[in-house]
């Protein structure tokens, strides 16, 4: 009876290291897939991987149905658990709701908001007051040169933004004159009285004044500030995504291979039971099967690795009960919206309005616009000022000016230095084109990176459908290779540089698929999806969450 080998294509995978790194943080992990590589091409060459061939008459599948995603994109579920399910999507969530460094950005976020609101609090903010004012004075050479005023003021001041400054006074006083000379032997006054008082002040700078051009300029950096730090916790958010998702991607990767080489051992044991295959050629097996078997192991250890830290940057830990979804095989939903150029610059449109780097670059850009015009508008330090004061009853000079009231005003010309407003001028120019430079350069950075991107993937999809059919030819081959073997017209090497024939168009086929799945992250983080999923917006004004009970790190069954 003819031996059959089984193995699914969609259970192996390529020992080659994958052709997109996960990024500085796994720059070991790619310098140990290098080195399986090596390992990897040793194996195959020597005859080591087992076979795949499916029962004769039954046809070759494709590892996985091919489907295509909606383009749509729905929000991510909440997060449940645990136990955790991780996917493409609740990975998303998790670092989102989980992760205790997206977390600290979240507050720092919101504490530059809040400082964001100090600093206009301070600077627009209305006052009242309670003041006491005593004075005493002693005049040697004037009649009632000695006196006393003791005076109790209520006051409101309101100081605008742009520098404005309006306080209003109102209060009771008391006052007394005595001659020193006449009253040595009397302590009591001779002249005193009571009064009262109404005083009001209001000042204006005008466009040009240099108290308003720097509160407008201050203001400007403290929102720019604010949000650069809104700005840093999307980016935040998005590089431990990618990087999470990098992991999973390996995880998966290798979660394939251990299956790969599980069937490959199961596979040559069946072999080995065969009572066709010669003596002389057994011990060539069971050394095949024993290499098979310690690779097993060593990508056992890779593939636990790799989990550990898709928990740590999902805020997980080995303690958290988690179960990673093996994802099927489909066209990117971001690649079958950009397949036509009009959903191209669909998507290039979405990149840029969910790319933190054009609102930081055109935030810049206005802020350098506002101190030119300062520069510009600011010739003169321009400041007018009215003030009054009434006088209901009582006079502190004890003379005529009882039941009356004093008006005054000016104005506050000063001329601001030519030079330092030249140099600020040239200076916003240069840094305004600047921004502008950089905004283009990231244009055409976006733009290459979703039309190369999405090309990839479908070229890989159509890649996919050739190796499929290699397979189909590679394991007719075998099959009538392995009849030959065992009629005694082919030698046991012969059969397994066979095998190893197939097993690298297997390993082909499904690094295929690990490289569509990694270009669909970058798709989805080039376009800003990752925020999407989660509900957040660029312009969000508020973007903080409260993590779900039981979210904590090491909070697992």
């Amino acid at each position: 009876m003819q031996h059959a080998l089984v193995m699914h294509f969609g259970e192996l995978q390529s020992m080659d290291e994958p052709c997109r790194s996960p990024g500085p943080v796994a720059r070991l992990a790619a310098r140990r897939l290098a080195r399986m590589r090596r390992q990897f091409v040793m194996f195959a060459v020597a005859g080591c991987l087992g076979s795949a061939v499916a029962p004769a008459g039954e046809s070759v599948r494709s590892p996985v149905p091919r489907t295509v995603a909606s383009a749509s994109v729905a929000p991510a579920p909440p997060v449940s658990g645990p136990p955790y399910t991780l996917d493409l999507r609740n990975i998303v969530a998790l670092a989102f709701h989980l992760n205790p460094s997206v977390r600290a950005s979240r507050e720092e976020m919101k504490a530059a908001r809040h400082g964001l609101e100090e600093f206009r609090a301070n600077l627009n903010r209305l006052e009242p007051y309670v003041e006491m004012r005593n004075q005493l004075t002693r005049f040697p050479f004037q009649r009632s040169g000695v006196g006393h005023d003791l005076t109790s003021v209520v006051g409101v001041q309101k100081e605008s933004f742009e520098g404005s400054l309006m306080k209003l006074e109102v209060g009771p006083s008391v006052f007394s004159r005595f001659n020193e000379r006449a009253d040595e032997l009397s302590p009591d006054p001779r002249d005193g009285e009571a009064g009262a008082f109404i005083g009001t002040r209001v000042e204006f700078p005008f466009l040009g004044s240099r108290r308003r051009q720097d509160r407008i300029i201050s203001q400007a950096f403290q929102e720019s500030t604010a949000r650069k730090a809104q700005l840093d916790y999307l980016k935040s958010y998005r590089v431990l995504v990618d990087n999470a998702l990098s992991y999973y991607n390996l995880t998966i990767y290798y979660q394939r291979l251990l299956t790969a080489y599980q069937v490959w051992g199961e596979d040559l044991g069946r072999l080995l039971t065969d009572s066709r295959v010669r003596q002389e050629d057994r011990p060539r097996v069971e050394s095949v099967k024993a290499s098979a078997e310690s690779t097993r192991g060593q990508y056992a250890a890779r593939a636990a690795e790799y989990r550990g830290q898709l928990l740590g940057y999902l805020g997980l830990d080995l303690t958290n009960e988690v179960t990673i979804v093996m994802p099927e095989y489909m066209i990117s939903a971001v690649a079958v919206s950009g397949r036509t150029p009009e959903g191209m610059e669909q998507l290039i449109q979405k990149a840029r309005e969910n790319n933190p780097a054009f609102e930081v670059l055109e935030n810049a850009i206005r802020n350098a616009q506002l101190q030119h015009d300062q520069a510009v508008r600011g010739k003169f330090d321009i400041t007018t000022f009215l003030e009054g004061t009434l006088f209901p009853f009582g006079s502190s000079a004890l003379d005529s000016r009882s039941s009356g009231w004093a008006v005054g005003g000016g104005v506050n010309v000063r001329l601001n230095d030519a030079r330092a407003r030249g140099a600020t001028r040239l200076k916003t120019e240069a840094l305004i084109r600047q921004f502008e430079a950089e905004i283009e350069a990231e244009e055409i950075s976006i733009r290459r990176r979703i039309q190369s991107t999405t090309t990839a993937i479908w070229d890989n999809d159509a890649n996919r459908e050739q190796l499929l059919e290699v397979g189909r030819q590679k394991l007719a081959e075998y099959e009538q290779r392995q009849r030959e073997y065992f009629d005694g017209n082919l030698n046991i090497d012969q059969l397994m540089s066979t095998r190893s024939e197939i097993a690298s168009n297997a390993a082909n086929l499904v690094n295929l698929v690990y490289n569509s799945a990694d270009r669909e992250a970058t798709l989805i983080l080039a376009t800003g999806q990752i925020y999407e999923m989660v509900g957040l917006k660029i312009a969000d004004r508020d973007m903080g969450v409260t993590p779900p009970e039981g979210g904590r790190r090491g909070g697992g069954k």
